[in-house]
Order: C-alpha cells, then structure tokens, then sequence
C-alpha cells in the first residue's frame, strides 16, 4: 500500500507537467498557424497593395494608408515572434527540470522509474535537437537583422562527377560572360594531360579536380590526338595483357572524348587560324594562339630593336583596365646572373590591342620561328648567350654603346663608351629597390639524357625519353614541332689568365675528346652547365657601374668589350725615376701581396695605402694615379668632392659604401682635389670639423689604395699626416720636361691618330719647350693644333702650333689684366 500510494503521489505532479507542457505546445502550434496565415494575408495584402498603387498611385492618402497597414502587418509579426521566442523557452525549462529530477531519483523507487525517466530524456532530447548542428547566419530584410537558418547541403554537386570533363562557362553578378573553364572529372584524363602539358605553368593539374581554359587545351590538341592514337594501338595489341590493354582502351576513350570536343567546339577558329598562320597574320582575338607555353618568344630589349632577346614563354593572358584599354600579356623566363649564381629571371611583354589583321613579324613579342631569319637570330643570341655566363663574377670592361636605366617606371638609355664594372652582386646591394628581376632555380629538364629509338610500349615517339605512371601508361613529354629540341650542353671554367670559356659536355657533363683541357691551367670550375636554349634565351644585359659617368646601369652584352690598357701612360710620366719606382713599388706590393705588409695591432685597421700627391696643377698628379692603374690593369675609380657632398650626415654614408666598393673591387680610389676634407679643425667652423673627422675615422680602416690630390697641402689637419703613407711633390715642368712632354703628345698623334704631322726639327722643339706652360696646357695646345690642321687639310706643322699659341697667350694676358699688366712689369725691370 505504502509504495502505491508514493507511486500515485508521485504521479501528480508529473500530470500536472504534462498538461502544462501539452498547454504550451498546443499554443505553439495556435501561433504558427496564426502566423502562417498572417504571412498569406500579407502576400494578399501587399497584392493588394500593389494594385492600389497601380490604380492610385499619385494619390497621398493611398500611400500613407499602404504604409500604415504594412506598419501593423509588421508590428503584428513581431509580436507573434516575441511570443513563439518566450514559449519555446518555456519548453526548454520544462524540459531541463524532467532531466534534473530524473537524475535526483533515490535508488529505493526502482529501476522501472530511471527506464521511465531515460526515455523522457531522450525523447526530449530528440524531440529538442540533436548534439550538433550548423546554421547560417543571414540578413534578413523584412526584420532588418540577421537570423539563424539551417545550412543547406549541396546535394547536386556529385552529380557532375560522373562525367569525365565538363564545360563551365562563368557569368559575373550582372549575368555578363566572363569565361569559359574545362573541369577534369576523370583522373585518367588528368594524369594523361599531366604528360602531355609537361613543364606549363599554372594549370594545376596535381589538383583533384583541375580547371583548364579550353583554349590551352586547344594549343594542345595535336599532342591530344597522338597520345589518343598511341593508346588505341597499344589496347589492340595482342602481346600486351588483358588489364593493360583494358586501361589503355579507356585512357584512348577519354581522350577521344576531349579530342572531339575540341575539333567540335575549335572547328571555326581552325579553319580561320591556319590560312592567317600560313602566311604570318593574326587578329588580336586570336593572339593566344600563337604563345604555346615553352615555346621560345623574340622580343626586344626594352624597345631597342639593335638589341634583340629571345624568352621562354609561360602563358599569355589578356588584360583590360578602363582608361588603359585591352591588351595581351605575355609573361615567361629567361637565363639571369645575380652575381652569386645563374637561374631563371621573369619578364613580361605587353602587346597592345589593334584593329584587323596584322603581321606576326610586326608585334612587340612573337614566336621566334616567324622571324624572317630566324636560324641566323638564334645562332647570334647563342653567341652573346655564351658571352653572358662567361662574364660570371666581377669583370673589368668597356662598353660602348646604349646602356638602360629604370627609373620612375621608364626606361632611360645612356650612351656609354668608357669603362664599367660588371658586378650585378654590388648593384643589387647597393641598389635594393631597383627593379630587377629576382633569380629563381634554373629548370633541369628531363629530356637531355640518352634517347632510345623505341619507347617500352612499343611506340616509336622520336628517340625522346619516356615516363611511365602509376597505370603502366608510358608518355612521351611533347615539344614543339615548328622548333626542334637544342641538345647541346656547356660548361663554364675559368682560366688561369683569367678568362672564362665554354667547353661542351654530354648528357653527365663530361668534356668530350676534342675539348679537353690540361686540368692545371683550370682555376676555377663552376660546374654550371647550360643546354643551348638556356643560351639561347640567356639575359642582354648585365648589371653593373660606368666609372666615368658614376652611374648603376644595366650594359648590354654586345658592346662589352676588353680593356685596352695603355702600359706606358706611366712609363711617360715626366718624373724622377726615384719617384716612379717607389710609387710603383708601393701599389704592387699592397695590390699583388697584401698578406706580407705589417698589419696595426687593432685588426683590420691601418692596412690601406694612402698616396698624397700635390703641387701645381698640371704637373702629371692625376696622370700619375691613372698611368699605375693601367700598369696593374686594376681599376681607377676617381671621386670628387661633389659627389661625396659637403653635408656630414651624408657623407659618411657616400664615402663608406665608396671605400667599400673600391676595396671589393680592388680599385685604386682617386680622390681629385681633396683640400675640403683635409683643412685642418678650428673651433670657428665646427661644419668641416664634422667633415674631417668622418673621412680621418673611415680612412683609418680602409684596406684598399688612395691616391689624393691637392694644390694646398700646407692647410692640411695634423692628424691626417700620420696617416700618409707616400707624399709626392711635382715641381713645375723644367725645359727639358717640357721638351719630352711636347715630343711625347705630337708622337702620339702621328702613331695613334693617323693625321699628318709634318717635320719638326730639334730647334723647333725647344722653342716649345721654352713656352712657360704645364702638361695639360700642352695637350690642349696639340689638340687644338690638330683640330686646325684637319680643318684646313694640311699636314700639322709649326705654324699652326705657333698660331693655338698666340691665341692661348693673349687669353693668359687678359686674365692677368691685359696689356697693362705686361707694360708694367716690363717698366718695372
């Protein structure tokens, strides 16, 4: 009795629940249906509506009366929402509260009660959610805020999966067509273009389901139908097994699949491509066309067409931009040094939109093939590609002609003829926001190894290599009919006397018989070997520094040059054998065997040399540091004070990135007319203080040689004589120095210059050499002689000397007060 009586006791409270929860449940199902009918009654009444307004839309009180009724439409929705909100809460803590007191049940009431109350739970539960679930979070208009709806799945995507491609043409937001994309559902399709498209960039073929422009496709349908072919003879053939020639029928299957699609889909733009290609035109619509990917591409070097280059190409994609119009992009590799090592830069060409046909030969960039001479542009580019990566390293040149500067998105050309450094590593450093392409890893191409004339399944492809997939498939990589693969390859070593060579290797890079070299003449072996296109599209330029124009320019390779140094500029120099002979023993012995001078006990400190030479001007100081720069045919990179500047803040900064170039390139620095940073301090002028101080703490350091030149050294600071290693005075030209340097210039011209120089006697030359004046005023003398004589067609004699002379005489008299002065210091002695 007692335990039916806790039994029926315990029963009321859950009937009460109960018909609460049944209460509460049946006036959730009384408001959705009112809001069900309300929604209808809304689309009824926004019919309504818009008849009304059609029959009276000018009428103000219609519209008021529309608005006011929409108004109460939507605050009677609020309201319905509010109270389905406070009634599902409601449930919820029901809900949770039968969970609880199942949970607080005693043990004594029996396993009946907890089998009652699990399934309560669970039925709440199921009845509530599930565990998980995901939702959207969506705006919606009608009540201005976002809402929480069920995240629909795409139940139709997989149905595509069934084909082996798919044609999807994309449309943007307003329905316009942007483009046409080839979806690769089948994965034997897809390793099969894998072989096919070998080395193209940007189609992503390693992804599952890959999305190829047809028109890429297109470009390779002749490789398609081979391929297709191929697999079609090899699942006929008897000798091969029933699973192989089973899957060689379906890979022939799906490829006929996408051969017959092109030829359907391409049947017009072939039929209108192949008469314009026959005969070297094309339309800007079909420009695509003509860049295959990897075919190799003539262009010009930055609109110079007395410098041509060649590229490999990666794709061509066409542009629009609304002020700039329409144009193609053709962007692909090329052969780049960055001073530490070769690999492959980025270019890009743009052709321009245009009208009609037009000539393929005419375009800014086109396949090297439709040039007119197209064997003797690619020997030639080979040629200059051999002369590039022989200039690996730092290289002592001259160049003559056009050189190219970027700058402020132009392209400037110089006229170089002087001589440069090649040293792309120093421009890149120095330079680090200039435009220049970065080096990425050359490409090793699988194809240079033996060839065999039969592939493995029995198909003749060319003597080129095969692959084989995971199916036992074996592929051919494609090339480019119109331009046959360039087989041969090179190394690069550098000789003892300092000159780079190419020497041809085999597919393991050994020399052959006929280039052997003695291996003890080898300085240095790169071990970089390039293949003939590597050479082929090898860059025309290279990075490097005009020392006479102190420019960072890009040099083309064709108008490099040797120096020609002229080993007897010091030789001439009218000075005292003791001077020469110190001078140069000096610069000899710092240059050739740094390690045998004595270091200072601060390491690196102190191991410069530094040369003053002073007097009056004219005497030979500048001759001198550039007749010992020939001498050791090292570098003479010369300074002034404006390019060093007088502001101290940039000073230090323009002198030490000199030094340090000078010093890497052991070149010999000639700072000309040094006066302004060697003054000695005062406390008046604390500005050149600055000064002076900077250039005496980096010349402390610098480890090359320095030659200065000056007409005061007497101003010079007390702290900078210690640091002289060898002073040179030049005392003015005696008349047997003057004699020497007259004979000196006049036989110059006569060897070197090729102009008529008639017959000087002795006494004519000391005649000259009575003329009070300096070396410089002689070459200037001759010069301007030579230039008379030339004008009038005669052969340089005395009389022209003699009339440069007058001419030059009256001036010096001028610029001592003119014909006043000489009368007085004449009535003066």
């Amino acid at each position: 009795m007692d335990g039916s009586s806790e039994r029926d006791s315990a029963t009321v409270p859950a009937k009460k629940k109960k018909h609460r929860k049944a209460v509460v449940e049946s006036k959730i199902k009384d408001l959705q249906k009112e809001l069900i009918a309300l929604d209808n009654e809304s689309e009824e009444d926004e019919e309504a509506d818009t008849e009304a307004e059609k029959v009276s839309k000018s009428e103000l009180q219609t519209a008021k009366l529309l608005s006011l009724r929409k108004m109460q439409r939507q605050d009677g929705l609020d309201m319905l929402q509010m109270q389905l909100q406070l009634l599902q809460a409601q449930i919820k803590t029901l809900r949770q509260s039968q969970v609880e007191e199942a949970g607080e049940e005693s043990p004594s009431q029996g396993g009946l009660r907890s089998r009652r109350s699990a399934s309560t739970v669970e039925r709440s539960l199921g009845e509530s959610s599930s565990a998980t679930d995901r939702v959207d979070q969506l705006w919606d208009a009608t009540l201005h805020d976002y809402k929480l709806t069920e995240t629909v799945s795409d139940q139709g995507s997989d149905k595509w999966d069934q084909y082996i491609f798919t044609v999807r043409r994309r449309f943007d937001w307003e329905h316009k067509y942007q483009e046409t994309l080839v979806d690769i559902k089948s994965k034997t399709l897809k390793e099969a273009l894998q072989h096919i498209m070998v080395g193209v960039k940007g189609l992503g073929l390693i992804q599952d389901t890959p999305s190829i422009d047809p028109n890429t496709l297109f470009l390779y349908l002749e490789e398609t139908r081979d391929l297709m072919n191929r697999f079609q003879d090899k699942s006929k053939d008897e000798k091969t097994s029933t699973k192989e020639r089973k899957s060689a029928a379906t890979t022939a299957l799906h490829l006929g699949v996408l051969v017959s699609y092109l030829d359907k889909d391409y049947a017009e733009t072939k039929k209108t491509l192949r008469p314009m290609l026959e005969n070297g035109m094309i339309t800007f619509d079909l420009l695509w066309a003509l860049f295959k990917p990897n075919l190799i591409a003539y262009t010009t070097t930055y609109g110079d067409r007395d410098h041509p280059r060649a590229f490999k190409v990666d794709f061509a994609t066409k542009r629009n931009h609304f002020i700039k119009g329409t144009w193609y992009e053709i962007e692909g590799k090329y052969l780049e040094y960055d001073g530490k090592s070769f690999g492959m830069g980025s270019m890009s060409v743009q052709i321009s939109s245009f009208q009609g046909v037009r000539k393929i030969s005419s375009l800014e960039c086109f396949p090297i093939q439709f040039h007119k001479e197209a064997s003797r542009v690619k020997s030639e580019l080979i040629e200059r590609g051999k002369k590039f990566v022989a200039m690996e390293g730092v290289h002592y040149k001259y160049h003559k002609g056009m050189a190219f500067m970027k700058k402020k998105r132009q392209v400037l050309k110089i006229n170089i003829d002087g001589r440069i450094m090649c040293d792309p590593a120093i421009h890149r450093r120095i330079n680090p926001n200039y435009h220049a392409s970065t080096v990425g890893p050359k490409e090793r191409d699988d194809e240079d190894g033996e060839s065999s004339d039969e592939d493995e399944d029995g198909c003749d492809c060319g003597g080129e290599s095969s692959e084989e997939d995971a199916d036992g498939h074996h592929y051919t990589p494609s090339s480019s009919e119109d331009s046959p693969p360039l087989r041969r390859r090179f190394r690069l070593v550098q000789y003892l006397e300092g000159r780079a060579h190419l020497v041809e290797v085999d597919s393991q890079g050994k020399e052959g018989a006929s280039t052997q070299k003695d291996q003890l003449e080898i300085e240095k072996d790169s071990g970089a070997t390039f293949s003939e296109e590597e050479l082929l599209i090898a860059s025309p330029v290279v990075l490097g520094f005009s020392l006479n124009e102190k420019l960072w320019l890009e040099f083309t390779v064709s108008g490099i040059s040797n120096v020609k140094f002229n080993e007897d500029a010091f030789d001439s120099l009218v000075l005292p054998e003791g001077q020469k002979s110190i001078v140069k023993a000096l610069v000899s012995s710092h240059t050739f065997h740094p390690s045998k001078s004595i270091d200072d006990i601060i390491s690196g400190k102190g191991r410069g040399l530094c040369c003053v030479l002073h007097g009056p001007p004219g005497t030979g100081k500048t001759l001198t540091a550039e007749g010992i720069a020939d001498l050791l045919k090292c570098p003479l990179y010369m300074v002034s004070a404006g390019d060093l500047g007088t502001d101290p803040r940039s000073l230090e900064k323009e002198l030490q990135t000199i030094l340090d170039i000078a010093h890497s390139w052991g070149a010999i620095l000639l700072l000309d007319e040094a006066d302004v940073f060697l003054e000695k301090r005062s406390v008046q002028s604390i500005h050149r203080n600055a000064l002076v101080s900077i250039f005496l703490r980096l010349l402390e350091y610098f480890q090359g040689i320095l030659f200065l030149t000056t007409n005061r050294v007497e101003t010079f600071d007390e702290a900078f004589v210690s640091r002289i290693h060898l002073s040179l005075r030049y005392e003015e030209l005696s008349t047997k120095a003057r004699y020497r340097v007259w004979k000196l210039f006049l036989d110059k011209i006569k060897a070197t210059e090729g102009v008529k120089v008639g017959e000087l006697t002795e006494n004519d030359y000391k005649d000259l050499a009575r003329r009070d004046v300096n070396g410089r005023q002689i070459k200037n003398l001759v010069r301007a002689a030579q230039a008379l004589a030339v004008h009038q067609d005669e052969p340089l004699s005395m009389a022209h000397i003699k009339r440069v002379i007058d001419v030059a005489e009256n001036f010096e008299r001028d610029l001592k007060g003119g014909s006043g002065y000489a009368d007085a210091m004449r009535s003066y002695t």
